[in-house]
């Protein structure tokens, strides 16, 4: 074998190597028994149950997985484009969310190693907790908040009313590319004003004003 043809050879496996380091992604159970499925097509009413083993994505660019328990009951579970450790606890006014690494690894937990306060739901012989989660790193002040809500609502006008809400910390606009189908509404979560997350078919994008979830946004 020449020199060159040599050389080119290195090259190429370091290319790969390159990518196999740099590239990410995540295989997770991706289920909610709330509204957070709506538009997306992952709607499971069996997503609570503790050893969910149902319905599956796996995430281009992906960090790990995610459980988010409501108070009100409600379980999601899904990817992350967060950088976060495994076992990482975040604690939001309305939910608590546990993240892991592992494939398929947000399943047989209820984030109890976060003081998740609520009996282990989906089980028969769950036990009550009277942990208390501890307080989060920033502190959040709720403001009321204005969001447009809709679903199939490429424009909004002065037809359509924004819904305020006192813990809304952010407005969001999802797309979804194939269909071009839009919604839009308030969400729970603090995001930067501006953040935009592309999702395998979505995009979804995040701002903080009030109403500011009236415009288009390009995808």
């Amino acid at each position: 074998m020449d020199q060159p043809t040599i050389l080119l050879l290195i090259t190429v496996l370091l290319t790969t190597a390159a990518v196999q380091l740099t590239s990410a992604s995540a295989s997770c159970y991706r289920c909610s028994d709330g509204p957070d499925g709506i538009g997306y097509g992952y709607i499971d009413p069996n997503c609570a149950e503790y050893y969910y083993s149902g319905l599956t994505y796996d995430s281009d660019g992906g960090h790990g997985c995610v459980i988010k328990l409501y108070n009100n009951g409600d379980v999601t579970r899904g990817s992350t484009y967060e950088h976060y450790g495994d076992g990482h606890c975040e604690y939001l006014s309305d939910s608590t969310l546990c993240y892991c690494k592992d494939k398929y690894c947000n399943t047989g937990s209820y984030c109890e190693h976060c003081g998740y306060p609520k009996p282990t739901p989906g089980t028969t012989d769950a036990t009550t907790t009277t942990a208390e989660p501890p307080s989060p790193t920033t502190d959040v002040t709720p403001a009321t908040l204005s969001c447009y809500y809709c679903i199939d609502c490429a424009t909004v006008d002065e037809d359509t009313t924004p819904i305020v809400e006192d813990n809304f910390l952010s407005c969001t606009t999802i797309v979804i590319v194939e269909s071009s189908l839009v919604i839009r509404g308030g969400s729970y979560d603090a995001q930067s004003d501006g953040k935009c997350v592309e999702n395998k078919g979505s995009l979804q994008c995040w701002c903080t004003g009030d109403s500011c979830n009236k415009n288009a946004i390009s995808y």
